[in-house]
């Protein structure tokens, strides 16, 4: 990757998040995104921030092609122990217990470890997306930004699903990995009850 454009898209498509998204993330608006996308315009000192801040870029890489775009060293998660339920609902514990969680950086790239939680995983109802029993998802509180899987909190569940955002009607739709499970679609009063907690960014196995 010879420009900064290219490392720009780069990183972009790393994030698993669309370009209107990935700008947003960085405090931009769409246009500005497209410009960034383009080589029309050169990332600021605040997008360089939010790139290191959040992605953990490796800012002599960005600007000058040096380097590796990320850190590779061991990443440390702040692991709850709490289950979310790939299935039909697990209670939520008012004071989970915190542990840690390592694992290699590469895993969470371009995100930064302090910025990420993790809870297990406890069914069958994402498999689909290769989220199985027993597995730790690694998630991002408060990133909300287009439709991808989630951890969530509904009544008194937390659950782990895949969130599709409809705001005509305003309405979510919770959809399962695994054909035994139909989708929800959760509207009206009931969307008071719904937190999306954060998305989720990759997934470790239990082994």
């Amino acid at each position: 990757m010879e420009t900064e454009e290219e490392r720009y898209n780069f990183l972009q498509k790393r994030s698993g998040l669309s370009k209107l998204e990935f700008a947003r993330s960085l405090g931009v608006s769409k246009e500005r995104g497209y410009s960034l996308s383009k080589g029309i315009y050169h990332a600021s000192r605040e997008i360089l921030d939010k790139l290191s801040s959040v992605y953990n870029v490796n800012l002599n890489w960005f600007l000058l092609g040096e380097g590796s775009p990320f850190e590779t060293e061991k990443a440390t998660i702040k692991l709850l122990r709490q289950e979310a339920a790939a299935g039909r609902g697990r209670e939520i514990e008012d004071y989970a217990e915190e542990e840690t969680l390592k694992l290699p950086r590469s895993l969470i790239s371009p995100y930064r470890p302090e910025n990420l939680q993790a809870v297990y995983v406890a069914g069958d109802s994402m498999i689909g997306e290769h989220i199985y029993n027993g597995d730790a998802v690694i998630f991002y509180p408060g990133l909300t930004e287009g439709n991808g899987i989630y951890v969530l909190s509904l009544d008194t569940a937390l659950l782990v699903k895949r969130v599709s955002f409809d705001n005509l009607p305003r309405s979510v739709s919770l959809i399962s990995a695994n054909p035994a499970y139909p989708p929800r679609q959760i509207s009206g009063a009931e969307l008071e009850n719904l937190r999306i907690e954060g998305r989720v960014v990759t997934c470790v196995h239990k082994v």
